[in-house]
């Protein structure tokens, strides 16, 4: 054994002390690097005299990165001779190639930078680019002329001034700004300052979300504080004397605001990257922490001042959605989680969680709010109109009475106060007796209610009405009740589904309040068209647009002559609830739908109706236990292409499935799915599909960008961004008159010339939401509230 390892010694000292055997290394690693080098000179010069330099750009960093390896490998070989000799033959041909068109290749990325500047909104910074451009140019004429470089073809010269022309358009980008203003308040709570002027503090939907302050008597605007990176609160709750906490979406966000110095603080993401929303809150004065519950992991976390966020993990494992939360002195957070709706009793001490929903309401939607008052827990249920109550201690259900307010007030005079249909009502803590108080006289639901001491007014109960500008007050001395509008600041709509008709017209539709727009190119001016609901997809059939709504996956006929509006199919006894994929088959009346369901539902549907004779067929649950939500038409194949979401059902694991890619016939509804292979794994979203000229599916699974060929499968494929996030689908795709490929996918969008697979990001700032066509040719992509036009 010693004797076998000593010659293993041996022969690795003589290899490395060998000159002779070292130089003959070096010299065949510079050959080795010399071939790749002359193979990838020899594709860049087919790209160069076939004038696409597009391809060149391609194939560029690493033709000049091997280059770059190929000079430090000779730089290994000894022997002038030998160094020269492999200079000469490798080297030298291809710094020719790379000077011939180094300044063509600076010109491109230097449009492209100028054309994402604009599409950024950056014109500032375009432009100076463009007097860059000027003098490169200039550059590159005394550089070739002094360098004796071969001509390029006239093709290059061609789309480089093509591509200048363009960018130098000055309608490139246009700006439409937003199409939708509105005011919807979310929540909104009442308070006072510390010298007592009574406060309404309304958090605002809107891009960004809005805290709006009010004196609740006179409406001056006291305040107006944007909450930056959001699109409205879901919650606000008092904490210590004058602060405010604000719970937020998309970025579960945690704000602070107090009213006396009129200071709005970002503490910070309240849990992980997956969770979005922070649904509800709760401030406990014993711990002096304010407490909150998430989706999408169903997580509940507290704050403390000076500490900072703690996260509680995951209330239930699977459930996702936790909605509302109360805290008990006993050192218990109660939260109401789904789906399938639950009522958790969590001991902050122990650890132990206990379901304590009698099985009776573990049907229900939700459940809507939590409220703990001495040592009752008050649960209002969704959708029924009740409210149970419980003892915090023994976590027994004690009963329940109807009501439609979210919730209870705080305790006065040993009640508590709560809205049924059109009246308020009292509720003692003791005796459980319920009064009508206020007979009638509630126009709205009662989404929250506040407790103000006047001073010598006495106490007045103050509540929010619905998710517009009104509100009540009733003073118990007076027995006065009154409800008014607060005057409230308009608010740009993030905009959740663009579309165009036949006639080049851009639709939005907002999100949440389903209100409509119009934008008309030929008068350049938007016009509102009231509410559909929220449209998810789209499609225009001769001269009317059909959109589709949620909720209950309906189909609604516009009529843009009269502004006409009619529900022509509703899917919700089919457990439906977003038609997130419409298309219309071209030369048909029949329009493809790709659903979403409910809530608490397995499976989306596919439905085919003949908008003509208003025939209907429902393929439910086409793909077992997910969702359809991108559908597109090969007219080279007669087929109807669709992906699938994973979330298609409750509680999936995303690491243990796969989204689908399939096919049906499209003149046979009926056929069964023919689902299709694909190499990739662990997909959650087939999010976009569109069909080239020549039959090529392309389309994004994810973050990858890939084309399918019917006949051979995937044959190419990208990632366009690292990862998606978030349980809807994100991405958009089209293929552009000019024949390229544009879309938008976790924010970015981007550009892909099909034929030499040359990626262009256009846009950087990952706002991008959606990117669609009219029928002329226009591009438009929304970044949330405004419309941007793209003239290609």
């Amino acid at each position: 054994m010693k004797v076998a390892l000593a010659s293993t010694l041996l022969v690795s000292v003589l290899s490395f002390t060998n000159p002779a055997l070292a130089a003959n290394t070096s010299y065949r690693d510079a050959e080795n690097v010399g071939k790749q080098l002359v193979q990838k000179n020899q594709l860049v010069v087919e790209s160069i005299n076939v004038g696409d330099l597009e391809k060149v750009d391609v194939l560029y960093d690493d033709f000049t990165n091997t280059i770059g390896k190929m000079e430090r490998a000779i730089g290994k070989v000894s022997g002038s001779s030998n160094r020269s000799k492999l200079l000469t033959q490798y080297v030298n041909p291809s710094k020719v190639t790379k000077e011939r068109v180094i300044y063509e290749i600076s010109q491109l990325r230097l449009l492209e930078s100028i054309e994402r500047s604009f599409l950024d909104g950056s014109s500032s910074k375009g432009n100076s680019d463009l007097r860059k451009l000027d003098r490169l140019k200039k550059r590159a004429i005394e550089i070739k002329k002094a360098g004796g470089y071969a001509q390029l073809p006239a093709r290059i010269s061609t789309y480089l001034t093509n591509t200048e022309n363009r960018v130098r358009k000055g309608n490139l980008v246009t700006n439409l700004g937003p199409q939708l203003t509105n005011i919807n308040v979310s929540t909104a709570t009442f308070g006072t300052t510390s010298n007592g002027e009574p406060l309404m503090l309304s958090l605002l939907q809107g891009l960004p979300g809005t805290l709006a302050v009010t004196n609740l008597y006179t409406k001056e605007l006291v305040d107006v504080e944007a909450l930056p990176d959001t699109t409205t609160g879901w919650s606000i709750e008092q904490g210590a004397s004058g602060l405010y906490y604000i719970g937020t979406t998309p970025n579960e966000l945690l704000y602070k605001y107090d009213v006396n110095s009129k200071k709005l603080t970002k503490l910070g993401k309240a849990t992980t990257k997956n969770n979005t929303v922070i649904w509800d809150l709760d401030y406990s004065s014993s711990t002096k922490a304010v407490y909150g519950v998430t989706s999408n992991e169903g997580k509940a976390f507290k704050y403390e001042e000076g500490k900072g966020f703690y996260d509680y993990g995951t209330i239930v494992s699977g459930k996702k959605d936790a909605k509302s939360v109360a805290y008990a002195s006993n050192n218990t957070l109660f939260a109401g989680i789904g789906s399938p709706v639950d009522l958790i009793a969590f001991d902050l001490n122990s650890k132990k969680k206990q379901s304590i929903l009698p099985s009776q309401y573990k049907g229900e939607k939700s459940i809507q709010s939590l409220d703990v008052v001495d040592n009752l827990l008050f649960v209002k249920v969704n959708p029924t109109a009740k409210i149970l109550y419980f003892d915090v201690n023994s976590k027994k259900y004690l009963g329940e009475f109807p009501a439609s307010s979210f919730g209870v007030s705080e305790k006065h005079d040993n009640v508590v106060y709560y809205g049924y249909e059109n009246s308020i009502y009292s509720f003692n803590l003791s005796t459980k007796e319920r009064k009508e108080i206020i007979k009638g006289k509630v126009p709205s639901t009662v989404t929250s209610f506040s407790l103000l001491n006047e001073g010598s007014n006495g106490y007045t109960l103050v509540g929010k009405l619905g998710n517009n500008e009104r509100y009540f007050t009733y003073n118990f001395d007076s027995h006065v009740f009154q409800h008014d509008l607060m005057t409230l600041p308009a608010q740009p709509i993030e905009l959740h589904h663009i579309g165009a008709d036949n006639s080049g017209n851009i639709y939005s539709s907002g999100f949440l309040n389903g209100s409509l727009a119009v934008y008309s190119p030929s008068t350049n001016k938007t016009a509102t068209k009231g509410t559909t609901g929220q449209v998810e997809g789209s499609a225009a059939i001769n001269g009317k647009m059909y959109l589709g709504v949620y909720p209950q996956a309906k189909i609604i006929e516009y009529q843009p002559q009269n502004d006409q509006k009619t529900e022509i199919l509703n899917l919700k006894n089919y457990g439906q609830d977003r038609p997130t994929a419409v298309i219309n088959v071209p030369g048909t009346n029949k329009l493809y739908i790709g659903t979403t369901p409910r809530s608490g539902y397995e499976g989306g549907a596919l439905a085919i109706l003949d908008v003509g004779n208003n025939k209907t067929t429902v393929k439910n649950k086409l793909i077992p236990n997910q969702s359809i939500v991108s559908l597109a038409y090969s007219k080279n194949q007669g087929k109807v292409y669709g992906g699938t979401s994973i979330f298609g059902q409750p509680n999936v694991d995303p690491a243990k499935t796969n989204a689908v890619l399939f096919t049906v016939p499209a003149n046979n509804p009926n056929a069964a799915p023919v689902q299709l292979k694909m190499p990739f794994k662990n997909i959650r979203f087939y999010s976009a599909i569109t069909v080239a000229n020549n039959g090529v599916v392309w389309g994004l699974a994810d973050e990858i960008l890939y084309a399918y060929d019917p006949s051979k499968g995937v044959i190419f494929s990208r990632k366009i961004v690292n990862d998606v996030s978030g349980h809807a689908p994100n991405g958009s795709l089209i293929i552009g008159k000019d024949g390229y490929l544009y879309g938008a996918v976790e924010g970015t969008l981007f550009k892909v010339n099909p034929n030499n697979k040359k990626l262009v990001i256009l846009r950087s700032k990952k706002d991008v939401k959606q990117v669609i066509q009219d029928s002329n040719g226009t591009i438009y992509f929304h970044d949330g509230a405004r419309l941007w036009k793209y003239s290609i």
